[in-house]
């Protein structure tokens, strides 16, 4: 085994001509590089608990237990434009800014609409996998506008939740389905889809994550998931409340 990797470089001594030789024809060798790898796969971290179902109000999904009066459990039906007229939180961090890790909502949800489970009927338009190991969809309802709907990986070390991970993967496997085979990660900047600031706010999608999306042909489907307020950073087809359905518990696509 070589030794030369813990001297000093400035200590190394010039190679012999012949030697020396060698190392220049292998370096005028035309080879290809090596693959860059795809970025890590890793459990996200704002509002996490939230988004996984280990969050403090996790028991009051799908309860609809309204100022005291218990509706009983059950999904409600909706549309994108009902979900998009849907007012965020008034003690929220503005859209435009990141959820603080000891902030309230970190671990808490803002009820009815965070702990209703809804269904809806959307165009899923373009998906991709993110680097928090969800599975990021666009959703687009009737007026044309777009809302996002995310499925987590459906595996513990990113869904604790047993319950919620079950339908989860429900959801994950009717995507993988219609896509023929799981979305692969793919490269992008990581630091542009950061949670945001107002200094570096975009309002328009990023053109490397739109252009890194996969195209979904004949995506009607109803849609059923939990509402959630997510912050705004420029992620494609993201609501200007940043509205979501997050997680899908279960997608189920026409029959074309």
């Amino acid at each position: 085994m070589s030794t030369a990797s813990t001297k000093s470089p400035r200590s190394l001594q010039p190679l012999k001509p012949e030697v020396a030789a060698k190392v220049k024809a292998a370096a005028k060798q035309p080879v290809e590089g090596a693959a860059a790898p795809p970025p890590a796969i890793h459990p996200g971290v704002e509002r996490w608990p939230v988004k996984t179902g280990t969050d403090l109000d996790v028991a009051k999904v799908g309860v609809n237990q309204l100022n005291g009066q218990n509706l009983g459990p059950g999904l409600v039906d909706t549309t994108v434009e009902e979900m998009l007229a849907l007012p965020r939180a008034a003690n929220m961090p503005p859209v435009d800014e990141s959820f603080a890790q000891n902030s309230f909502y970190q671990d808490q949800r803002f009820a009815p609409t965070e702990t209703t489970v809804w269904r809806l009927k959307a165009q899923v338009t373009l998906a991709r996998l993110e680097q928090d190991g969800d599975y990021h969809l666009v959703l687009q309802g009737t007026s044309g506008k777009t809302m996002i709907g995310e499925i987590p990986d459906p595996d513990p070390a990113f869904v604790k939740n047993d319950v919620w991970r079950a339908d989860i993967k429900v959801a994950r496997d009717a995507m993988d389905k219609k896509l023929g085979g799981p979305l692969t990660a793919v490269d992008f900047d990581a630091t542009k889809m950061a949670p945001p600031t107002k200094d570096r706010f975009e309002k328009k999608p990023m053109a490397d994550e739109t252009a890194a999306m996969t195209t979904i042909k004949n995506g009607s489907a109803t849609i059923i998931g939990v509402g959630f307020f997510d912050s705004v950073h420029g992620q494609t087809g993201v609501a200007p409340t940043g509205i979501e359905l997050h997680p899908i518990f279960d997608i189920i696509f026409d029959q074309t």
